[in-house]
């Protein structure tokens, strides 16, 4: 029963990643796992039932042992018995042909003269009839002990062959059910290597997924610093209409309608933020919508960061994400084309 709970334990830890060696190699762990725990139960269930069974002819065996026993005492005292009634019928035999129809005066009938002879006879054959049954009857019950004897003899034979081979078969049971448990230790093991090597394939894996996202990030940011630059160095009429000397530089990558945004929502400041503090920077995001865009923008680094902390590079493309998914939707209307 313990082997089942810990294989179940490892199996739900397993995240199976499909068309992957290791996901295959946990894949065929988990299931020779769960193969033994089944074994190792039905095996012990047996073991079990080989114990009961032994238990069972053990005690059968005491029985007959017993009984055994009682009868030996019995035969003992039949025996006795027997010994005894031959030797009082012996006496008594003796006793009346001395005194058979003997004198008043006490003379034994042995010197007796020949008129009670046939009396004597008489006597004799009646005597030695009684003594004959009586001895017949006493080998009669010698037999019948005699074999009941031999019939629980034989019983005790059977009974003790077959406690032998119940023990055997336990012993036996037993074995295997070691043998099923230490190949369980060792699938249980293997399965937990297996998955601790998965694990930290998956944990490479989205390492390097993070740090591609970053390099991602950084290289537009450097492309849009670079264009930003470039920007500086020619004249732009409507830049120089609108801005002043502290007012930072409209992204010329902006569409018009998020130039217009920039300067309604903060003046183009991209690190303001609103008197509520709810929303923040150049295009005024709440950390809701931020975290939506950074999604849509591919720049999953920047959910939860305050918008008015990240660069103006990053606002604009989470900016420019969010227009290309919902349009003018999410700001202020008076820069609405439509």
């Amino acid at each position: 029963m313990m082997g089942l709970s810990l294989v179940a334990a490892i199996t739900a830890s397993v995240v199976v990643t499909r068309g992957t060696v290791a996901a295959d190699q946990v894949s065929d762990l988990q299931a020779k796992a769960t193969q033994v725990a089944k074994d190792l139960v039905l095996q012990q269930l047996q073991v079990d039932t080989y114990q009961q069974q032994y238990g069972a002819d053990v005690t059968k065996v005491q029985q007959d042992a017993a009984a055994i026993g009682s009868t030996e005492n019995q035969i003992q005292t039949d025996t006795s018995r027997a010994s005894r009634d031959r030797e009082r019928l012996r006496t008594e035999a003796v006793w009346a042909y001395i005194h058979l129809g003997g004198a008043a005066g006490g003379t034994p009938t042995i010197f007796e003269n020949e008129t009670v002879a046939p009396t004597r006879a008489e006597y004799e054959d009646v005597a030695s009839g009684d003594i004959s049954l009586t001895i017949d009857s006493i080998h009669l019950d010698e037999n019948r002990l005699r074999a009941e004897r031999v019939t629980l003899a034989q019983q005790e034979a059977q009974d003790q062959a077959t406690t032998n081979q119940e023990a055997t078969l336990t012993a036996d049971a037993r074995h295997t059910a070691a043998s099923l448990a230490s190949q369980q230790s060792e699938i249980t093991g293997q399965l937990a290597v297996a998955v601790a090597q998965q694990q930290a394939a998956q944990a490479a894996a989205a390492a390097a997924a993070v740090r591609a996202a970053q390099a991602k990030a950084a290289a537009s940011a450097a492309a849009a610093t670079t264009l930003r630059a470039s920007s500086t160095t020619s004249t732009v009429p409507q830049a120089s209409a609108v801005s002043s000397s502290s007012t930072p530089t409209v992204d010329p990558q902006l569409p018009p309608f998020l130039q217009c945004v920039l300067q309604a929502e903060s003046g183009g400041d991209y690190q303001a933020v609103s008197p509520n503090g709810e929303y923040m920077g150049g295009f005024q995001f709440s950390q809701a919508t931020w975290n939506e865009a950074a999604q849509l923008a591919g720049m999953p680094q920047l959910v939860n960061v305050p918008p008015n902390e990240a660069t103006p590079a990053q606002q604009d493309d989470l900016a420019i994400a969010l227009y290309h998914a919902d349009g003018e939707q999410p700001w202020n209307d008076q820069c609405a084309t439509g």
